[in-house]
């Protein structure tokens, strides 16, 4: 709560002066292109000039096995949430709203901001560029800041939407969330080669502790235990037993030096006395950029893949308001049909997500 507070507190004094600075100064910001509505939403808006690009139609097509994707994991996943909430079936998870300043905290709110702002330009560009290449033409791309959130917008020429076919209006509706669910899946490709699942990163170490009194230190990786490939579960099988063993470690020290060192646990010691990630960065991310700089690094590309990925299946889901929202309208028309798939979408969001 405190830090929601805190959080709040800091918002609202940056928007008190933001205030102050832009009435003063409001023929300045205006010239830029910047414009402050109801003290709390800054716009940025800028006349497009996108030229129609060939290759951006011809991707255009892979939005629908993309988009096709992205309905498939949303409904399967609110669906069986759902089901879960009336013990119907059993998951290992369940969906969560993700709340900055709530669950969303310290340097996670700066590389989930970060995230947004790549993921809301990425998308709403996607949009852009894939109805200039099927001849609708877009009058502006704007960003702005609701408060805390920040979002991009395309403005599209709304006559010439209308005289758009079918084929290129959802063509123009799937790009934004089939882009963010590819760059999602890039950055899982990323992640998947930053990443050492088969090692454990110490990341404190406790005082008067077996790892301080055999020098282990914070930023040490550790890679094989007792001749295994490092894990949880095999230092916990170790430690829980109650007999004297020797602990044999191959690490790599905060010196990015490859060690092996032996620890004689007591029989009556549970604990090494360490704080662990269960996992590492890659040896080869560990040289370029050291322990630290490397886990904030995979820490971005993991906030950049979860924003993507959230954003594209709930806009791809018909969602009334959504790109899939208008979808359904699009292929379906105005009818009740199209309220009624919409509706039940939005329902079973609200169950999966209720706490």
């Amino acid at each position: 709560m405190d830090s929601l507070i805190y959080f709040i507190l800091t918002l609202s004094i940056f928007w008190f002066v933001l205030n102050l600075i832009y009435s003063s100064k409001k023929d300045f910001f205006e010239n830029k292109g910047l414009k402050l509505y109801y003290g709390f939403i800054l716009v940025w808006k800028k006349h497009a000039n996108i030229k129609s690009v060939g290759a951006f139609r011809k991707l255009s097509y892979a939005s629908i096995p993309l988009s096709l994707y992205g309905l498939y994991v949303f409904y399967t996943t609110m669906i069986l949430s759902t089901l879960s909430r009336f013990q119907i079936v059993e998951v290992t998870a369940r969906p969560r709203l993700l709340i900055p300043g709530v669950n969303i905290t310290g340097l996670s709110l700066l590389y989930f901001s970060l995230a947004v702002v790549i993921a809301a330009a990425f998308h709403e560009l996607s949009h852009a560029y894939v109805a200039r290449s099927h001849g609708i033409r877009v009058k502006s791309l704007g960003f702005a800041i609701i408060f805390f959130l920040p979002i991009a917008f395309t403005e599209i020429d709304d006559e010439a939407y209308r005289q758009a076919s079918m084929k290129q209006k959802v063509l123009t509706l799937m790009a934004g969330p089939a882009a963010n669910i590819l760059l999602a899946l890039v950055f899982l490709g990323l992640l998947f080669f930053a990443i050492n699942p088969s090692a454990l990163t110490i990341v404190g170490v406790m005082e008067d502790s077996l790892a301080e009194e055999y020098g282990l230190h914070e930023n040490t990786i550790i890679l094989e235990i007792n001749g295994k490939p490092a894990s949880l579960d095999e230092l916990h099988a170790i430690l829980l037993a109650n007999k004297t063993m020797a602990i044999r470690l191959k690490i790599l020290d905060e010196n990015m030096v490859l060690r092996d060192i032996t620890i004689i646990k007591p029989g009556n010691v549970t604990k090494l006395g360490v704080y662990l990630v269960p996992y590492a960065p890659n040896t080869a991310l560990i040289k370029i950029l050291g322990v630290d700089k490397a886990f904030m690094l995979i820490s971005q590309f993991n906030w950049i893949y979860i924003v993507n990925f959230s954003l594209g299946i709930i806009n791809i889901a018909p969602l009334f308001i959504t790109d899939g929202g208008k979808m359904v309208y699009e292929l379906l028309g105005k009818k009740r049909i199209s309220l009624l798939v919409n509706g039940f979408t939005l329902i079973i969001l609200i169950l999966a997500l209720a706490p």
